[in-house]
């Protein structure tokens, strides 16, 4: 009988471990429909911007970041990954990234006319076009990735 509840006992266990972990899901409604607010110039000389978005009277507190590139786009391009010259006047393309609830790729918000530009006011494009740019808020919220 002894013999039989050891056996059980390990039989036990290993199921118990052989189980798969289980993952826990944030739904958040984002989309081109979604409004968006923050204070664009408290991020003037950052990279980091954060604002607060609802879609059918939930609001969502998103972030991210913004950098500047040597890599060129348009207003709803996206990219997975980014150049930056170590010719820091080449690097006045703005591009944003949302971090938080989910990860986005970089999209292009604006070009400055100059480095020292983009580098000022680059979150604050970030946010800028967050608020104000429907096809950009849609561009933002389905590039989500892994």
């Amino acid at each position: 009988m002894k013999k039989h509840l050891i056996l059980a006992g390990v039989f036990s266990v290993a199921i118990v471990q052989s189980q798969p972990a289980m993952a826990v899901t944030k739904c958040v409604a984002l989309n081109s429909s979604t409004t968006c607010t923050s204070d664009i110039l408290q991020y003037d000389y950052h990279t980091d911007w954060a604002a607060t978005c609802t879609t059918n009277g939930v609001s969502t507190p998103i972030s991210g970041i913004g950098i500047c590139s040597s890599t060129q786009g348009s207003g709803f391009q996206t990219a997975t990954e980014l150049d930056v010259s170590p010719t820091a006047d080449e690097n006045m393309h703005c591009w944003c990234k949302m971090t938080n609830p989910a990860v986005s790729r970089w999209v292009s918000a604006s070009t400055s006319g100059e480095a020292s530009g983009c580098a000022q006011y680059c979150a604050s494009f970030c946010v800028n076009a967050l608020e104000d740019f429907a096809g950009w808020r849609s561009v933002l919220f389905g590039s989500l990735s892994d």
